[in-house]
């Protein structure tokens, strides 16, 4: 698998002839600010309905023909605006050519344009040798364990610029709680509020030997060997 970071919490995954995007903040994201033209997309998925998660999916989702994931109301504000979609809820299993999806809680809020957009939601991606929970816009809460235990993840994103998600304090709890091989940290660093070092994170992560960590930098591809083989850039 490779893992694509576009900064903030945009990120496509990539295994075999299928890549699936989740929260494409791309052309307003002032920590990237384009859409990449060399993408050949599968999926998008978007956790939840603010502007900086949303992004580019309705113009992503008619260049490629591929739909976007998402809750029913979202789902459905996009599809007016001219997106294919697959609405779905929380726990309900999505299958793809890929492999399987699943909205997990997250605990944030969830609007578009002023309209609210239905639960805000993790995504569990399976993609059979490799499982990614990519935890959207959250703070840290208990019932992590039970998502771990379910699904468990080899691949964690975790947002932990703090502000409007889990700062470091709350975050490295998060990684205990599931316990993934790898951690990317996520909504870090794109505006002023969102100001806690993913650097600090890593070394309190590493330092407690719950997880490896790795800090991607925007546009760094990331490959991920196999379960229990390690990454490397």
């Amino acid at each position: 698998m490779k893992i694509r970071y576009y900064g903030h919490s945009a990120m496509s995954f990539h295994v075999g002839e299928y890549t699936v995007m989740v929260d494409p903040f791309l052309t307003d994201n002032p920590l990237y600010g384009r859409v990449p033209t060399d993408l050949k997309l599968s999926t998008i998925v978007c956790t939840h309905g603010h502007e900086d998660h949303v992004g580019n999916a309705v113009e992503l989702s008619k260049q490629h023909q591929v739909p976007v994931v998402s809750a029913f109301e979202l789902a459905s504000h996009l599809d007016k605006l001219g997106a294919t979609t697959i609405p779905c809820g929380l726990g309900g299993r999505v299958n793809h050519a890929w492999g399987w999806s699943k909205f997990v809680p997250a605990f944030h809020s969830s609007s578009h344009g002023g309209q609210y957009m239905g639960m805000p939601a993790g995504v569990i991606l399976n993609f059979g040798e490799h499982v990614v929970y990519h935890a959207g816009d959250t703070c840290v809460f208990s019932d992590m364990k039970l998502i771990a235990e379910l699904y468990k993840p080899t691949v964690a994103c975790l947002p932990m610029g703090g502000h409007f998600t889990m700062d470091i304090y709350e975050a490295v709890k998060a990684v205990e709680f599931i316990q993934p091989e790898l951690v990317i940290p996520i909504h870090y660093g794109t505006w002023p509020p969102l100001a806690e070092d993913p650097h600090e994170f890593k070394r309190q992560v590493e330092a407690k030997g719950y997880s490896k960590v790795e800090v991607m930098a925007v546009d760094q591809i990331l490959e991920v060997a196999s379960a229990k083989a390690g990454v490397k850039a």
